[in-house]
């Protein structure tokens, strides 16, 4: 009897039964990536199911049932146990399981081979040529398989001798999988430890942990600790729980710039026994420690959202590390949340799920107080760090010769020369790249903006450029305004606003000869270079810093002792609901990052704003009081975590199309809602915040309700409509985590 198997094909919703040859049979099960026809062309696929279990001959007769052309890897890409998350993840965001299995897992890539040679011991030797008694010589001394790379970088010629060694039976010549050694390079940075003690509030922490760990159970905590309070500690030895009691962990990281650091605390704790995966690692590096975790090689997975598909045997740990942080939910394609799915393997997997921040989303701090999860609380810094002050500079007090330079006000001036006469570091923080905003005209005000975009274009004077930051679009900038050109006398254009690169030079300008760099994504082309950025902070080579919000995450820096925000109000009064929730978040990261050490720290806020609640529970060290008012400001509108979203933005080259296919969804929606089908609240459908794209004209429309059942019901609904035709594009997005 054929032996038959089910084959999801990406993007395709259903699988597709096929058989699999005899020769094939022995390496292909469920979990392997298989190559398979389909219609004229050769897809690849992923086996999810094995047919002979449920097979029925009937149903064969009715269509020809075609063979598998080959496995990929002969081996399975992911374990059948995780099958049930897969299938979880496709019922809850409405997208087809070979969809959410090919966004899980890396492109598997094809093994390498190397050439070894034993000695026959069969054989009689008799060789006449210097170089091959010379070869046989070695083989004799080893007593052991050599390689063919390591015979011929010691014998020059050796290959032809090989071929006649092998032609004459003298020696075996066989391949050999190359096992890939992660780490094998890579030296442990001296500045990480080995060995640390906790304080009382850590244990404290451990001790609950490591009862669930031991049970064997699904338990979220919310570990709330204040910045320098030394979270990584309890994730580190709650990890060496785990691996005590024969399971893995995982650890999830907002962005891939935090995993070198972590990597390095890590591996000088844990040894090599880890596994990264992001995307910024090569097809073959992400494959190869994808395939240590799958064979049980690494038992630690450490890496950015995709982290949460690891594939380990048996999870016991789940850590997501700053919690909060938006980077967590994919933007395109799958637009899962990782953070949210490491709640639903955890439950699945039987095990506890860390959910670990100085400043945790209102969603977990919602879901806390409601004891849905375990709080555990370190609410001072670890010894060795010092106590930070807090000070707010409203700018709208300075008049502008008072300022020493457009963006650095007298006292963040005096603070940074302060800092630089005793030899500390400081960090300056401005959460917009470029040097200027825009370019606007002097004469008729009017603002260069991309012709492909509803934003401005950012002057980047690095390569003196203009910049759209949202489709990519790359130009030179006009000598004179374009609009103006009838006029006798050009217009000039005049720079607004600024960027990194702008406070860059202006702190440049102020401070001669001190060594300053720059941490954003125009200076940051790989992990190698934002190593080097850091490790030139942690040897004293930098002693001013200026970035993005990439200097305000998870940085253990000692020297820094100030921190100067330069624009704190950057996205405060931005059309989003959780705008004043994301600058206290930031704000309260980056202030952390100053006085890690022995040495007090101190945080400057530059605004224009200063009453702002989020500026003034920032200065206030006051994170439940923030979390207690802004909760009271979101239940009245009723916006999370007192309800769930589904945001579903409709796009196109014509301007009138999103909104009419939207009409069309929400007179559907009120129709179920009449008969008692459904049960939501529907606003819009409205023009998006931005809204032009790539050229793409958007509108959105926003249903909230109670339970999530009732979204993932009208989002199924809607896509049975297959409207999104030619031009027009429909994206369905439950849980979104940004409104523009």
């Amino acid at each position: 009897m054929r032996k038959l198997v089910n084959v999801v094909i990406p993007p395709l919703a259903q699988p597709f039964t096929y058989s699999i040859p005899p020769g094939l049979s022995v390496n292909i099960n469920v979990g392997c990536c298989v190559e398979v026809p389909f219609g004229r062309r050769t897809a690849r696929g992923y086996v999810i199911e094995d047919k002979n279990k449920s097979r029925n001959e009937d149903s064969e007769a009715k269509f020809e049932i075609k063979a598998i052309h080959d496995s990929v890897n002969n081996l399975p890409c992911f374990n059948p146990a995780q099958l049930k998350f897969f299938k979880w993840i496709s019922d809850y965001y409405s997208v087809p399981l070979a969809s959410v299995i090919d966004a899980a897992i890396p492109p598997p890539v094809r093994p390498k081979f190397e050439s070894w040679i034993t000695l026959n011991p069969d054989a009689e030797v008799t060789v006449n040529g210097k170089l091959q008694k010379e070869i046989i010589a070695l083989l004799k001394e080893r007593a052991a398989p050599v390689s063919v790379s390591e015979l011929s970088a010691r014998f020059k010629g050796a290959s032809q001798s090989i071929k006649r060694l092998a032609a004459r039976g003298i020696i075996n010549l066989y391949q050999h999988e190359i096992a890939s050694k992660l780490f094998a390079k890579q030296k442990i940075p001296e500045w990480t430890k080995s060995n640390v003690t906790l304080n009382n509030e850590q244990e404290q922490a451990l001790r609950n942990i490591k009862k669930a760990i031991e049970a064997q159970v699904y338990k979220p905590f919310t570990l709330y600790g204040v910045t320098g309070s030394g979270k990584t500690e309890v994730y580190i030895e709650a990890i060496k729980l785990t691996l005590e009691a024969g399971r893995g962990a995982i650890v999830i990281v907002p962005e891939i710039a935090l995993t070198p650091q972590l990597i390095d605390r890590f591996r000088a704790r844990l040894g090599d026994q880890l596994a990264v995966l992001h995307s910024g690692l090569s097809k073959r590096q992400r494959w190869e420690s994808w395939k240590a975790l799958l064979e049980g090689r690494s038992m630690i997975s450490i890496g950015a959202r995709s982290g949460v598909f690891a594939p380990l045997k048996s999870c016991g740990l789940i850590i997501v590390d700053e919690e909060h942080d938006p980077s967590y939910k994919q933007s395109e394609g799958l637009r899962y949340n990782a953070r949210d799915l490491a709640l639903v393997r955890g439950k699945l997997e039987n095990c506890p799920v860390i959910l670990g921040s100085a400043t945790p989303s209102l969603e977990t701090y919602y879901n806390t107080s409601k004891k849905k999860y375990t709080l555990l609380k370190l609410p001072s810094r670890h010894a060795s760090a010092s106590e930070v002050s807090i000070e707010l500079v409203d700018l709208n007090r300075l008049k502008p010769w008072q300022m020493p330079s457009p963006n650095v006000s007298p006292q963040l001036k005096d603070a940074i020369g302060e800092n630089l006469e005793r030899g500390e570091q400081v960090f300056i923080l401005y959460n917009r790249r470029g040097f200027a905003s825009y370019l606007q005209c002097e004469r008729c005000e009017s603002v260069l903006s991309c012709p492909n975009c509803s934003v401005t274009l950012t002057y980047h004077q690095s390569n003196n450029s203009l910049h759209c930051h949202y489709c990519g679009m790359q130009t030179l900038p006009p000598l004179y305004c374009q609009e103006c050109q009838a006029s006798d006398k050009p217009a000039s254009l005049i720079q607004r606003g600024a960027g990194t690169e702008k406070i860059y030079e202006e702190l440049k300008e102020m401070f001669p000869g001190v060594a300053i760099d720059r941490l954003d994504r125009d200076a940051v082309s790989d992990i190698k270079r934002y190593r080097e950025i850091l490790d030139g902070v942690r040897s004293h080579k930098t002693a001013i810093l200026v970035g993005t919000q990439m200097i305000a995450k998870g940085h253990d820096l000692p020297g820094v002792t100030l921190v100067g925000i330069a624009d704190c109000d950057v996205g405060l009064h931005m059309p989003d609901f959780r705008a004043s929730e994301r600058v206290f978040q930031l704000l309260t990261q980056a202030a952390g990052r100053a006085g890690r050490a022995e040495k007090p720290g101190r945080v400057i806020l530059q605004t224009r704003v200063p009453k702002h609640i989020s500026l003034i529970k920032t200065a206030e060290k006051d994170y439940q009081g923030f979390a207690k008012l802004e909760l009271a400001c979101r239940k009245g509108p009723n916006y999370p975590p007192f309800c769930r979203l589904l945001r579903i933005v409709a796009s196109s080259h014509d301007a009138e199309a999103g909104r009419e296919v939207l009409n069309i969804f929400r007179s559907q929606i009120e129709e179920q809602k009449k008969s008692g089908s459904l049960s939501c609240e529907v606003l819009g459908p409205a023009r998006a915040p931005i809204e032009r794209i790539r050229a793409r004209w958007r509108w959105h429309l926003l249903l909230k309700s109670k339970n999530s059942s009732e979204l993932i019901k009208a989002s199924r609904m809607l896509q049975q409509n297959k409207l999104a035709r030619g031009d027009l594009r429909i994206i369905f997005d439950l849980d979104p985590q940004e409104m523009l």
